[in-house]
C-alpha cells in the first residue's frame, strides 16, 4: 500500500495543470490565445497623472508702444547763487561762514509725460527742495569770545512745469501688430516753462553797526513769493523691464525774484537759478 501511494503522488506531480496545457493550432497555423485564469490577478490600467500646469513667463515686450509714462525722481539741486554786490548771497557769504557752493539741496519730484508721437512727449512735472545752513559771524564774536550763530534756509517749490521732450533715437521698436520692444537706451532733450514758489528765512543773532557802536540783536527775517522759471534738460531712459526704466536727467533752470519781506539789502534780487541732477524710476503704460 505504501508503494502504491507513492506512485500515485508522482503521477499527480508529473501531470500539468489544465490551465497550462498547450492548445492545438488551428488549421491556419495560428495558436489560439488561452484566456487568463480567473484566479490570477489582471493588470489594471492606471491613468497617468496630467503634467503640472506651468506659468508662462512674462513676455519681454509690450503689445503696443506706451502712451503715458509716470516718473518719480530724486537728486540734488545746486543754486547758482549769483552774488552781485549788495545781494542776498553777497551779504550772506561776506558776513557769515558760508560759501556759495554750500547752497545745494536735496530735490524730490514727479513727472507725467504723454506721447504726442513716436519721438515727442508733452510733460507736466513738479519739483521741490530745501537747503538749510548753520553758520556764524566771520568778523564778530560775543564778549566772552564765543561765536555768534545764525541759520539760513531756502525752500523752493512746489515748482510746476510744463514742457516738451524729444527723443534723439527711437525709444522702442514695433516688431508686429501686437509686439513692441523698448530700446535699451533712449536719449532725449527737452525744455519748458513753469512757476515756482519760494521761501527764504534767516534767524539767529545779527551784528548791527551804528554810529554808537556794534550791537548784537536776535532777529528772524523771512520772505516768500513766487516766480516764473525757464528750463532746458537732457537725459536718457535705460530700460529695466518692458514697462520699467531708469531715467537719468540733467536740468538747468533760470529764475530770480525780488527778496521782499523784512530783509533789507541794497540789491534785493534773489537768484534761484541752478543745476538739477536727478535719477528716477519710470513706469510706462
Amino acid at each position: 500500500m505504501h508503494a502504491r501511494g507513492t506512485l500515485l503522488l508522482l503521477m499527480l506531480l508529473l501531470v500539468p495543470a489544465p490551465g497550462l496545457l498547450a492548445q492545438p493550432a488551428n488549421s491556419d497555423g495560428v495558436t489560439p490565445v488561452v484566456p487568463a485564469s480567473p484566479l490570477l490577478p489582471t493588470a489594471v490600467s492606471v491613468p497617468s497623472a496630467a503634467p503640472a500646469a506651468t506659468t508662462a513667463p512674462d513676455p519681454d515686450f509690450l503689445f503696443r508702444a506706451p502712451r503715458v509714462t509716470l516718473t518719480l525722481r530724486t537728486g540734488r539741486f545746486w543754486y547758482r547763487a549769483d552774488a552781485p554786490p549788495g545781494s542776498f548771497y553777497d551779504v550772506t557769504t561776506r558776513d557769515y561762514t558760508v560759501e556759495t557752493s554750500d547752497f545745494r539741496s536735496l530735490d524730490l519730484g514727479a513727472e507725467l509725460s504723454v506721447a504726442v508721437n513716436d519721438r515727442l512727449d508733452l510733460t507736466v512735472g513738479f519739483d521741490g527742495g530745501r537747503v538749510e545752513l548753520h553758520h556764524e559771524s566771520r568778523d564778530f564774536e560775543e564778549l566772552d569770545g564765543s561765536p555768534i550763530f545764525q541759520s539760513t534756509r531756502i525752500r523752493s517749490g512746489p515748482a510746476a512745469q510744463v514742457g516738451l521732450r524729444g527723443y534723439i533715437l527711437p525709444r522702442g521698436e514695433q516688431l508686429s501688430t501686437f509686439a513692441w520692444v523698448p530700446s535699451p537706451v533712449a536719449p532725449f532733450v527737452g525744455g519748458g516753462v513753469g512757476w515756482m514758489g519760494y521761501d527764504v528765512r534767516q534767524w539767529g543773532d545779527f551784528v548791527f553797526t551804528t554810529s554808537e557802536g556794534d550791537f548784537i540783536q536776535a532777529d528772524d527775517l523771512t520772505a516768500n513769493g513766487g516766480t516764473a522759471i525757464l528750463y532746458a534738460s537732457a537725459g536718457t531712459d535705460v530700460a529695466l523691464r518692458r514697462n520699467l526704466a531708469l531715467t537719468l536727467e540733467g536740468r538747468y533752470q533760470w529764475a530770480d525774484a525780488d527778496l521782499r519781506g523784512n530783509f533789507r539789502f541794497g540789491n534785493p534780487t534773489l537768484d534761484l537759478s541752478g543745476l538739477r541732477l536727478t535719477a528716477g524710476v519710470s513706469v510706462r503704460f
